[in-house]
């Protein structure tokens, strides 16, 4: 007998998730297309199938639930600013009021979404969107070589990391960061649709292109300040790898993410229309970078360890 989880693609931020499940006897299916689980769960007669969000395949196993008497446990990426209003779409919004209360189990990126679950349908667990520590660190380390020949400026390194799209909100960052630029060197890394209009708005800023691999985490050594200005992000990723790198971090407050800051120790959390809010929280930050500073191992930045958090994760999923 296994577990079983199913998802349409594997995606790089869960790599580790994926990993320990894997390690704790679940087996993964990547690319499942619905109307086929019924004939595997006869075959495997799993106790328990993840699923992903809200999905065809969420809603068909289900169905099999009855049948082949196993629980089921859905991942949700919803943000609290998803929940208020700012989501995906009517469609989003209604299976999050009925789907909910048929699952045996949900897994939350967030406190305060997991509270929200836990008040209206009495379940929810809690897995934060993170690398394992353990590994990436070692990879950040190994990578200074090349951390120390990227090196653009002796300023601090304010970045932004992504896809250069409208709901990013990177204009807006750039116009916040224009005070500071005789202070700091802007680096945007990522591409997209928009990448022509913001080079225009920012001449001065490095932009890198889309990086993976050891380029990004080379870069995540020498970014001081990673700012995320989106105005809709369920829930970025990029902050949890930032601060695991040492960064510090500036996050709109309708970025999932923003759970992850501990203002006054890792970063802030800023309204991503409030321009002059955003220029004066990085001139603060500013404050408490040096300019110059060494190219070496920080101090991981995450209130959360993935160690601890998916050992929590595991523990309460056994008790289904």
């Amino acid at each position: 007998m296994s577990d079983l989880l199913y998802t349409n693609s594997p995606v790089p931020y869960r790599e580790d998730l994926y990993r320990s499940l894997q390690e704790a006897g679940v087996r993964i299916r990547f690319g499942v297309k619905p109307g086929s689980l019924s004939s595997e769960f006869a075959e495997e007669h799993p106790s328990k199938v993840f699923v992903p969000e809200f999905s065809a395949l969420t809603l068909e196993a289900l169905r099999c639930r009855k049948r082949f008497g196993f629980k089921v446990i859905s991942f949700c990426d919803d943000s609290l600013d998803m929940i208020r209003g700012n989501d995906f779409g009517w469609k989003h919004r209604l299976a999050r009021g009925v789907v909910p209360r048929s699952l045996d189990g949900i897994i939350l990126h967030s406190p305060s979404v997991r509270e929200w679950y836990r008040e209206r349908f009495g379940k929810g667990f809690f897995m934060p969107i993170l690398a394992d520590e353990r590994r990436i660190r070692l990879e950040l380390e190994r990578v200074m070589p090349l951390s120390a020949q990227l090196r653009p400026s002796e300023k601090p390194v304010v970045a932004f990391v992504g896809r250069f799209v409208g709901l990013k909100n990177i204009p807006m960052l750039l116009r916040a960061f224009e005070p500071l630029k005789e202070r700091a060197f802007l680096v945007l890394i990522g591409d997209g649709p928009d990448r022509a209009a913001l080079e225009k708005m920012a001449p001065d800023a490095l932009f890198t292109g889309m990086l993976s691999g050891d380029g990004l985490l080379a870069w995540y050594n020498l970014i001081d300040i990673m700012v995320l200005p989106s105005t809709q992000e369920a829930y970025g990723a990029v902050t949890g790898e930032a601060l695991m790198a040492g960064a510090k971090v500036a996050v709109s407050r309708r970025a999932g993410s923003s759970d992850l800051v501990r203002e006054g120790e890792n970063g802030f959390v800023f309204d991503p229309s409030d321009e002059a809010g955003l220029t004066a929280g990085l001139a603060a930050l500013l404050d408490t970078v040096p300019i110059g500073r060494p190219i070496q191992l920080r101090e991981n930045l995450l209130p959360y360890r993935f160690s601890t958090c998916i050992q929590a994760l595991m523990d309460e999923i056994n008790t289904l």
